[in-house]
């Protein structure tokens, strides 16, 4: 992956971040409320409440996005982070998850969450190779998940 870029958010990008995510939850699951208003508006439902989106960038193509939404208390919410099913296996997911962990820091969070679901085994993979612990799940967020994780900075 020598020529893959991690690039903040911008609004070009704004349909890949939609069809990416579209692509992966609708493997299992259907889309939610919650997802819907992320994604079509990501700009209103992220960046402008002072979050970030990353996109995986390969010869000007997007092949990952992962979203960093901000909550009170110096938390944040690690949410819509996927690869291209063509590109899962290489390592992208964690530059990705690196990007998203200097961000947290960066901005003096103290903690960052994810919520997910048991039926996506290669992530929770990821999330404990990184460190996230799981806790009891305390949130309605999104009807699928089924386990929460958090990372103490």
């Amino acid at each position: 992956m020598n020529d893959l870029k991690i690039c903040p958010y911008n609004s070009t990008y704004n349909q890949s971040f939609y069809e990416l995510n579209k692509a992966w939850i609708e493997e299992f699951w259907e889309l939610e409320k919650s997802d819907l208003k992320d994604l079509l508006y990501p700009k209103n439902a992220i960046i402008d409440k002072g979050g970030e989106i990353f996109f995986a960038v390969k010869q000007n193509i997007v092949i990952g996005t992962a979203a960093m939404i901000p909550f009170p208390g110096n938390k944040i919410e690690l949410a819509k982070m996927t690869v291209h099913k063509n590109f899962r296996g290489k390592g992208v997911s964690k530059i990705l998850m690196n990007s998203c962990i200097s961000y947290a820091k960066k901005n003096n969070n103290r903690e960052v969450f994810l919520i997910s679901n048991s039926k996506l085994e290669a992530a929770k993979k990821l999330y404990l190779n990184f460190g996230f612990v799981e806790v009891p799940l305390d949130s309605k967020k999104y009807i699928r998940g089924n386990y929460k994780m958090n990372l103490t900075l």
